[in-house]
Formats: structure tokens, sequence, C-alpha cells
């Protein structure tokens, strides 16, 4: 005897909001356990399982989508893809994601707020079931901070901003990754280091990561002045120069600043400025590191492909990565509960931009002209 439509109209109606309900789980668990994509613990997936046997659950991922919003797709927002940093942080949240069954939707915001805005509004009404996102710089859209109070999961990558202090933050430990530079160059006897930055006009102004503000550029400027107080040496403002987040205005900032510092290092506080910052080197003619010390930021391939390779700061991009999609997930999976930020410790990638400065050594010095300087043998 078959089953009655009646009793297939019954099954038919139970939602998969009826079995997170009897199984004591979120929609957004049940609804992964029952679509065999995305994860979920051992015991939540036996509990969602029989719950639904119990309950006669035929599925229909229509409804499923429509009811309760679970589509298996995490928007991802940042500022420039063409930067080599966000690139492969993408393809690790990417990756990470894929093997659990959810894809991405990448926007690129180029660092405009009014694009963010949209791209956030949008990914939205596609119902995403998280967003990744790196916010824009200073002024970011107040849109992110509207969709997370509405309760739509949400990590921060890299920065964080005003207005977001609730959401939690995967990122470098940018003011350490900078002490580091700053502290390889000092231990090779360098004193007069110059530094390219984003925000020179910040170079006497503490950051205060504490109150939740997190912004890379300043956090990075503020790392290096401390390592120089530490060494009891305060911050010549002459040697703070400053450029736009573009190579064109580092490789400018390079070639019209550098010659009237006197500087025999150069430290370069991101990936965009410091690929700037190399070209403008090499238009002055000064030879690495015989007349200057140069520490860049990021692993960048080319950084190994030129002589002398470029004495790097590294990011982990594949563990922030990881880190930013394993973090979303357990918002997803348990949005009650609070998730602490994670950050990284940079990494000094020594290679032979950098050289000691010793008393006997031919000695580094930018003497107030554009051409290559001579090096300079120190009296005993």
């Amino acid at each position: 005897m078959g089953v009655s439509r009646m009793a297939v109209q019954r099954r038919e109606s139970v939602t998969t909001a009826d079995v997170a309900r009897a199984a004591m789980v979120s929609k957004a668990t049940a609804a992964r356990v029952l679509s065999g994509r995305g994860s979920a613990s051992e015991e939540a997936r036996e509990r969602v399982l029989r719950a639904a046997e119990t309950l006669g659950y035929v599925p229909n991922e229509l409804a499923k989508a429509m009811s309760i919003g679970v589509t298996n797709t995490i928007g991802v927002v940042i500022p420039d893809i063409a930067n080599p940093f966000f690139a492969s942080v993408v393809r690790g949240i990417s990756d990470r994601l894929r093997s659990k069954g959810i894809e991405i939707i990448i926007s690129n915001t180029d660092n405009d707020p009014q694009v963010e805005a949209r791209a956030l509004r949008l990914l939205a009404a596609k119902r995403v079931d998280g967003l990744v996102l790196a916010p824009v710089i200073p002024g970011p859209s107040k849109v992110a901070a509207d969709l997370s109070d509405k309760g739509l999961p949400m990590v921060l990558l890299d920065r964080r901003t005003e207005g977001l202090e609730a959401i939690p933050l995967v990122s470098l430990d940018h003011a350490a990754t900078a002490r580091l530079a700053t502290r390889h160059l000092l231990t090779l006897g360098h004193e007069r280091i110059a530094i390219l930055t984003e925000v020179p006009e910040l170079a006497l102004h503490q950051p205060n990561p504490s109150g939740g503000i997190h912004r890379p550029a300043a956090l990075r400027l503020w790392g290096h002045v401390s390592a120089l107080r530490d060494a009891g040496i305060d911050l010549d403002p002459g040697l703070v120069l400053g450029a736009d987040y573009d190579q064109q205005s580092a490789a400018q900032a390079v070639r019209s600043g550098l010659p009237r510092t006197g500087a025999t290092a150069l430290f370069c506080t991101d990936s965009v400025l410091t690929s700037g910052a190399y070209r403008g080197i090499a238009a002055l003619g000064i030879r690495l590191p015989d007349q200057l010390s140069f520490i860049g930021f990021d692993d960048q391939d080319w950084t190994t492909m030129v002589t002398p390779a470029v004495t790097v700061m590294a990011q982990p991009p594949k563990k922030l990565g990881d880190a930013a999609a394993d973090v979303l997930l357990r918002r997803v999976e348990e949005p009650e509960v609070p998730v602490e930020d994670t950050i990284f410790q940079g990494e000094l990638l020594v290679r032979g931009s950098t050289r000691p400065l010793g008393a006997k050594s031919p000695r580094a010095g930018v003497r107030g002209s554009s051409q290559p300087t001579e090096l300079v043998e120190e009296s005993s």
C-alpha cells in the first residue's frame, strides 16, 4: 500500500527550522547538515539527522534558500584586488571555504566608501551567509555596521575602523612587525632611518589600538617610532617621507625627498610603496646596500628576482585567509558566542638589500644630490 498524499504533504511541510528546533541547533547549522555542504560538529550532525528522520523531513532546496537564507555563499569585500597581499589572502579564504562546500563572491571597492556601501548592500540582498570585509580607510561607509547590527555575521580583515569595534578582526600585528624591521636596521648600526608612509602627518601621534581602531599605516609608523625611542633616538621629522597609495607617488617621494635626508636606510610600510620606492631608488642611481639599506613590506615575487634581493617584512597571507574563513564560519554557526580578535606576527626575511654600517665599513649616505653617492670611509 502506497504512502498517502496527505502523508507526503505532511512531510513536505516540515521545514529546516522545524528540524533545527527539534535538534536544538541554529537554522544555519541544520541547513548545512541537511544539504551535505559546509561544516558542523559530529554531535550536531547526528542530532540534526535524527530529528530529520523523526519528523519525516523532505528537502526542498529552493524553499530552504528562500525560507532561512542559507545560500552557502560568503561575500568578500576588499579595497584593492591588485594588491598582491589581498589577492593572496582572498585565495586563502576561497580555498578554505570551498573545502567546506561554500563559494565566495568578491567585490573590489578601490578604497571608495560609496562603492563599498553599494557592494555591501548588494551582497546582503543576495543573502550571503556572511561577510569578510577589509573596510575603506579612513572613512568607510556605515552600511557594514548597520548590517552587523541586524545580525549578518561578519569578520574584519587587516584593519578596523570607527563604528566597527564590535566585529572580530583577523590581522597582522602591524606595530610589532614594523618595530621588528626598524630594530633590524638599528642592530646593523643605522640611526638615520627614513620611512616611507601614507600617513606622515601621524608621525608624532601615538595610535590607540586598545580603543578598537586598527589602521595599518598608522600602526606601522608608530611601530617604527617606538623602536627608535627604545633605542634612545628621537624621530627626525625630516626622515618621514609621505606618499599616496600608488607606485608613482612613492617613486616620486623617494626621488624628491630621499636625497635631502642624509639617510643610511629606508623602510617602506606596505607593498605598493615598496614597489614604487624601489623604482625611485633605481632612478637616483643609489646602489643597494652599499649606499642605502632598504627594507620593504610583503614578500612579493619581484623582491627575490632583483639583485640584490630585497629584505622584507612578510605577512602570512594563507594563515590570515584561513583564519578569516574559520572565524566567519564560527560567527555563522554560533552568532551568540563572542569571538576574540586573531592577530598574527610578521616575519623578517633578511636578504641582500640590508648591510651592517660598521666603524670601518663603506658608509651609505644620501648627501643632497640625486646622483649616486660616493662611499665614505669613516676615520678611526
